[in-house]
């Protein structure tokens, strides 16, 4: 599933340092998806917020990128879809083939995910 350009658009990625990248996104507010995810109070999907993750690390790595497990993924706050919602994501290599992850969201510098996982 790709959602890039349809449930989010990427704004840029950089590379903070040999394993580390931030990565901004802006969710596209007004997605059919939240006609059913919650109708009347909508929620950003959590499995959405992965694909996202998941699709990051695709473009990071030049190549396509599956978790093959997920040891942590806590949810610390809802996305709640709205105009102008931009997150960070910050993603940790340095353990290959093992990354951390978090997911913040930058109108208050709130976190919104946390999520150690193994990639293949």
């Amino acid at each position: 599933m790709i959602l890039e350009g349809n449930f989010y658009k990427t704004k840029n990625i950089i590379r903070i340092d040999d394993n580390k990248y931030n990565a901004t996104v802006d969710i596209i507010s007004d997605h059919p998806i939240y006609a059913g995810h919650f109708p009347g109070q909508a929620v950003v999907p959590g499995v959405c917020t992965l694909t996202i993750i998941r699709e990051c690390l695709r473009r990071i790595l030049g190549r396509n990128v599956t978790f093959e497990t997920i040891k942590e993924c806590k949810y610390l706050s809802a996305l709640l879809p709205r105009e102008n919602i931009s997150l960070t994501i910050t993603i940790s290599l340095a353990e290959m083939p093992k990354i951390r992850a978090e997911v913040t969201r930058n109108e208050n510098d709130q976190s919104v995910l946390k999520l150690r996982a193994t990639i293949r």
